[in-house]
């Protein structure tokens, strides 16, 4: 079963934890039309080991070195995801530069949503064109210091979903509360999580998520 991103967006700044699985912080990075093992690999894990992976409740995380990601991974109607607490391996790997052109190819469409070193979500989003713009929480990504060319209408659409769904600040109903002043950030988040994944339409099982039921690989720190 699956149900939806909003989820992860109302968890996001709650700190709860799970024995097995992961909850809260949860990082999405995921791309259309490409096999989960092609995937994980360019974000290096070994292809044997992804290949032949066991459940993310049956690894041992300590084992690893702090820097590293033990992550989640398997598919969602035509996207493939890797999910992550804290930080996403695209990201590190994307911000340093190293390997770029290996990660997103020419006419895969990618969606990251990360911490990016920061406490509110961040939003990564690139078309099949190659064209990538990033946007912090409850901005729009129209209405950037440089705004897309967007040759396919695929940053319009995605933002007028977010509009919609009242995830770009100057179309938020307000719900802000002085006695809750993280209020308005954790509607937000909830909101944006949900835009993204009815849009694009990628949706994510909750409880194989929580109880860590899902294939997981290893993902060394590019850093």
């Amino acid at each position: 079963m699956a149900d939806g991103l909003g989820w992860i967006g109302e968890h996001w700044y709650s700190g709860a934890i799970v024995k097995d699985g992961m909850i809260s912080n949860i990082c999405v990075t995921a791309v259309r039309n490409v096999d989960p093992v092609d995937l994980v690999v360019r974000l290096g894990a070994d292809r044997h080991k992804a290949e032949r992976p066991p459940q993310f409740r049956d690894v041992d995380r300590l084992s690893f070195d702090a820097g590293d990601s033990v992550a989640m991974f398997g598919r969602s109607g035509e996207w493939t995801y890797v999910l992550e607490t804290e930080r996403s391996t695209w990201n590190l790997i994307h911000m340093d530069g190293l390997g770029q052109d290996t990660l997103v190819k020419q006419g895969e469409e990618l969606v990251c949503l990360d911490r990016f070193l920061q406490q509110d979500p961040w939003v990564y989003y690139g078309d099949a064109t190659g064209e990538v713009r990033a946007i912090d929480l409850g901005d729009s990504l129209l209405e950037t210091a440089f705004p897309p060319e967007d040759r396919l209408g695929a940053f319009a659409t995605l933002d007028a979903a977010m509009r919609e769904a009242g995830a770009v600040r100057a179309t938020f109903p307000g719900c802000e509360d002085p006695d809750d002043p993280w209020g308005e950030e954790e509607e937000l988040a909830k909101r944006l999580f949900e835009a993204v994944g009815q849009h694009l339409g990628l949706s994510l099982p909750r409880r194989e998520i929580e109880k860590g039921l899902l294939p997981a690989v290893h993902l060394p720190s590019p850093l």
